[in-house]
């Protein structure tokens, strides 16, 4: 079937295709046509072998949208974040202990389950009152706004919602089940604590945030799937932009430049365009309740008059160079990314 011009690019992009594939595929025609008029070819083989190898030098190019990133290299960011160690690799176990928000919520809970098992709530099943309250007490001096911390009261688990997650995302991971009514640590937790500590904890958990737990139970947002799968590219973001405090707005920019298309999967609102919905949306997803819970990055709020337009900073941590390793040879960045 024929792709419309002004479709979505199906290599993923996020693009119109006319903006996309349409454009490398004219490219691949005309220097394909002044080929073959300029040499001569002995069989269909060879011209499809040129066409290939033209194709695929297209493919590597540096594209200024992808923030020098070639089509392949985002493609293989989107779709194998994990099967490219050419490109990418993430340590496993890691050579630092890590520090970051989900694990002492998830160090909290462990250390609150012995071998008897940690009795559940009676009405939905969830962590204790008790226990809840005292990890709020801890973390929210920590990790919570000042002026929610002194007034947000937890009664229960959903009242903590980080909590929450940390539980759910250690279930997924197959460390932390319920029978009748009791939390157990797995044996696999157990074995993996014991030969590595949270130095290989970390890799596990991170792997089933990004590929099993929906980001967008924490939200009412839009699903917006695909700025989930695409979080290898936001880790890219906070690598070329990360050794300074950068405003979260241009992440923000940088992900819209790469992938407008993503703005047509959030509602209009009354008071808010769909980009800026998408923008509130990767701020809390992508930086505060992805690269902060983990520890690869930290914020920093920008005081100004409107409560209403809070602005952040972020950068990398120490952290996040141990987690992930990128090898893509020299990328060079379009000359306009001033910030302001």
């Amino acid at each position: 079937m024929k792709i419309g011009r002004n479709a979505p690019c199906p290599c993923g992009s996020g693009k119109k295709y006319k903006h996309c594939c349409l454009s490398v595929s004219r490219e691949v025609s005309d220097e394909l046509g002044e080929l073959l008029s300029a040499q001569e070819f002995n069989s269909i083989e060879e011209v499809q072998a040129a066409s290939d190898t033209i194709m695929a030098k297209q493919n590597q190019k540096p594209q200024d949208d992808f923030l020098g990133l070639s089509s392949e290299q985002v493609y293989r960011m989107l779709n194998f974040p994990y099967d490219t160690p050419e490109l990418f690799q993430f340590s496993e176990p890691l050579s630092v202990e890590p520090c970051a928000p989900i694990l002492m919520l998830i160090d909290g809970i462990a250390a609150a389950i012995d071998e008897k098992g940690l009795p559940a709530t009676k009405a939905r099943g969830s962590l204790p009152q008790k226990l809840c309250r005292a990890l709020w007490s801890d973390y929210s001096k920590l990790y919570a706004d000042e002026l929610i911390a002194s007034v947000h009261k937890v009664n229960k688990e959903d009242d903590f919602f980080d909590l929450h997650v940390a539980r759910i995302v250690l279930e997924l991971a197959g460390f932390l089940r319920k029978t009748k009514g009791r939390f157990y640590l797995t044996q696999k937790y157990k074995k993996i604590v014991s030969e590595s500590g949270t130095k290989g904890l970390y890799p596990i958990i991170f792997k089933t945030y990004c590929f099993e737990f929906n980001w967008a139970y924490w939200d009412r947002y839009s699903d917006v799937a695909f700025l989930q799968q695409s979080f290898l590219f936001t880790l890219y973001l906070l690598k070329q932009h990360g050794e300074k405090m950068e405003f979260t707005s241009a992440y923000e920019d940088d992900f819209l430049q790469a992938f407008p298309m993503v703005v047509d999967e959030m509602e209009e609102s009354s008071y808010s365009t769909p980009e800026e919905n998408f923008r509130r949306c990767y701020y809390l997803r992508a930086c505060k309740r992805f690269l902060v819970f983990f520890g690869l990055a930290e914020l920093e709020k920008i005081e100004g008059d409107n409560v209403y337009e809070q602005k952040y900073k972020i950068k990398k941590t120490a952290l996040f160079d141990e987690v992930i390793h990128f090898d893509l040879g020299e990328v060079n960045l379009p000359g306009n990314l001033i910030r302001h």
